[in-house]
């Protein structure tokens, strides 16, 4: 009898570095996440470099820009090149500056750090961010890095029989066990540091409805949509039924060789694709204070 293969053996296709003629782009694992050097993000860059930069951010998925002190103004011109700025109703943003929103953790603040789980961020709404611009204001000595994983991999990890299986499921997503009635049946407040604790419950409780299996907008290619933050159920499934699934993809998206680490520095700009990839906090700076803005940007609706 043949036995069927573990879906360890199975790898992604790697990342094919491509020649640059105007940025220098220096990959940070074969599967995804790439440094780029050469361009001063407080200038107008010319066309030809920003078609490159975006030929980055479509191969790479996450690019980082080192060594670049720019201002609010700034951050947010670089980051409209990218779409259309939106913000998210859970963050404070910067006085005078709607559009730049806060990320902050004090040395003084306790208990879990926001973003511990992989996610990708809002999927609870209709038209979930496309992309966030991220710039590290205040870092931690060490510690504090972001963990990024490409779900174009882990799409391309399956088996064809398990992608064929799971090719016609939506996903159910919400945000009640962020801000809606789930998390306040745990007796506890929405109040970490650099959010809004005024939030709409019933918005936290909406339920909205995405493809298990997406294809990006841009680059065509197919990846998994699903997160055990904003996932509630397989739609049509009850949860007893959708529970093995869920968990076997939760399991799946966590593999170590489908991932890359982050390292914050000061004045560090960083893009992550929030469609294709997940994230997660590493929470291993206590004591320490972590400060970062962010900019976010819209994008269409997840489609097959």
């Amino acid at each position: 009898m043949m036995q069927a293969q573990s879906s360890m053996d199975s790898h992604p296709v790697l990342v094919h570095p491509r020649a640059y003629r105007h940025i220098d782009v220096q990959p940070l694992t074969g599967v995804l996440g790439a440094e780029i050097f050469g361009v001063d993000l407080r200038q107008s860059l010319a066309p030809e470099v920003w078609d490159e930069i975006r030929q980055a951010f479509a191969d790479h998925q996450v690019i980082l820009f080192p060594d670049q002190p720019v201002s609010h103004e700034q951050h947010l011109a670089f980051s409209r090149n990218f779409g259309q700025v939106i913000r998210l109703p859970q963050l404070h943003n910067v006085d005078g500056y709607p559009e730049v929103q806060i990320i902050r953790r004090l040395a003084k603040d306790t208990g879990r750090v926001v973003g511990e789980n992989w996610h990708a961020d809002s999927t609870y709404l209709d038209e979930p961010p496309g992309a966030v611009v991220m710039r590290a204001v205040d870092v931690p000595a060490y510690g504090g890095d972001t963990g990024f994983m490409s779900m174009y991999a882990a799409y391309e990890a399956l088996s064809p029989a398990y992608k064929a299986m799971i090719a016609p499921l939506n996903i159910v997503h919400s945000a009640t066990r962020i801000f809606g009635s789930a998390y306040l049946a745990q007796g506890r407040k929405f109040n970490s540091s650099g959010a809004r604790s005024n939030l709409d419950v019933e918005l936290g409780d909406r339920e909205v409805s995405h493809p298990l299996v997406c294809t990006h907008a841009l680059s065509g290619r197919k990846f998994l949509y699903v997160n055990k933050t904003y996932s509630q159920r397989i739609e049509g499934f009850t949860h007893e039924e959708s529970a093995p699934i869920l968990a076997h993809l939760y399991d799946h998206c966590a593999r170590f060789d489908l991932t890359c680490r982050a390292r914050w520095r000061k004045d560090q700009i960083l893009i992550w694709d929030n469609r294709c990839t997940m994230h997660r906090a590493i929470p291993d700076y206590t004591g320490q204070d972590r400060f970062m803005t962010r900019v976010t940007i819209a994008g269409p609706r997840p489609a097959r």
